[in-house]
């Protein structure tokens, strides 16, 4: 048994359970003319599986760059980064690992049921499986009926529900979510929240999101990484535990954020 072989093993053997993400040391700088600027130092977090996990903290404190060193767009200058058992590298080479980025960088060209597609054109599934998954992800955002809409005849909530189901059209075991809902009013937002959370409970995806909206990471996290200004690192994580759905007017939501806004 290889190393990806194994690392798929564990994500699904809920007896072994390893965390869904284990990062020890990790550094990271960037070069700047003559300066290197230090993003990340000495970054430790674990995120077992299936949670949801929200980063937040001040602008510049390495939070994007966090996410882009766990799903293998970036490399750690130092440390190291495990998914489920498996250095990451090893990992990532099957596409369980999807992305959703902050803008929803849809194909303006493409309708919504082929912008979800295009997350499968660079895999080798069957071409019935390719046709059927699309469909069957905008199903799940109740999108199934906007299949052959273009991204300029959808309003900002459809278009991130587009941009959700392409993340999950490969039936990922951990999504990544940098500010996804940011650009959107906040009645979309909260719509979206119900979304993302409704995903998870059928699904049962491991979730790790960016986030500079601290209400939004009580709402929907089962920890909150809080991370310091540059250089970033871990400050503290922090255990949210009312049941969802919650509410912004309830004691206990109320001081959860007050305690996560004095850490930041």
């Amino acid at each position: 048994m290889n190393a990806n072989d194994r690392a798929e093993q564990n994500c699904n053997d809920s007896e072994q359970t390893p965390p869904a993400i284990r990062l020890s040391g990790v550094e990271k700088h960037f070069i700047n003319g003559d300066h290197a600027i230090e993003v990340l130092k000495n970054v430790n977090l674990t995120v077992p599986p299936r949670a949801i996990v929200g980063l937040i903290g001040a602008s510049g404190s390495g939070k994007s760059t966090l996410l882009n060193i766990i799903s293998g767009i970036l490399k750690p200058d130092r440390g190291q980064v495990c998914i489920c058992g498996a250095a990451s590298e090893e990992f990532n080479e099957w596409g369980s690992v999807s992305y959703m980025f902050q803008d929803d960088r849809l194909l303006p060209w493409r309708s919504a049921v082929r912008n979800v597609e295009f997350a499968l054109e660079a895999g080798s599934g069957a071409k019935l499986e390719r046709a059927q998954r699309p469909l069957q992800a905008l199903q799940l955002v109740d999108l199934e009926s906007f299949r052959e809409a273009f991204p300029y005849q959808l309003s900002g909530g459809m278009r991130s529900r587009v941009a959700l189901a392409r993340s999950l059209v490969t039936e990922p075991r951990i999504l990544l979510m940098d500010e996804p809902f940011s650009r959107l009013d906040a009645q979309t937002r909260e719509v979206m929240h119900g979304e993302l959370l409704r995903v998870h409970e059928l699904k049962r995806m491991t979730v790790v999101f960016v986030t500079h909206d601290v209400t939004e990471a009580v709402l929907l996290a089962d920890q909150v990484a809080v991370m310091s200004p540059r250089p970033g690192t871990i400050r503290e994580v922090v255990r949210i535990t009312p049941p969802r759905p919650r509410d912004t007017t309830g004691t206990e939501v109320i001081s959860y954020i007050q305690r996560l806004r004095a850490l930041i």
